[in-house]
């Protein structure tokens, strides 16, 4: 019997009238961190401040910085 996968997830953030595809955050944090770095994105931790519209991001457990969302 062939390895049960697990489903692919979309998650998007509506506040505000808006809605923001995490995937999208996603992209611009690894984004924003490789224009200062080289290296790996290894881990990745999101924090959605809708209320600021941003989202703050910690990456490899150490790097930390802001994207708007």
């Amino acid at each position: 019997m062939a390895a049960k996968s697990e489903p692919k997830v979309n998650v998007v953030l509506q506040f505000d009238g808006k809605s923001v595809d995490v995937a999208d955050v996603s992209k611009a944090a690894k984004e924003d961190w490789k224009a200062e770095h080289d290296g790996t994105v290894s881990q990745l931790h999101l924090y959605l401040k809708s209320e600021e519209s941003k989202a703050y991001y910690v990456i490899n457990g150490k790097d930390a910085g802001a994207v708007d969302m």
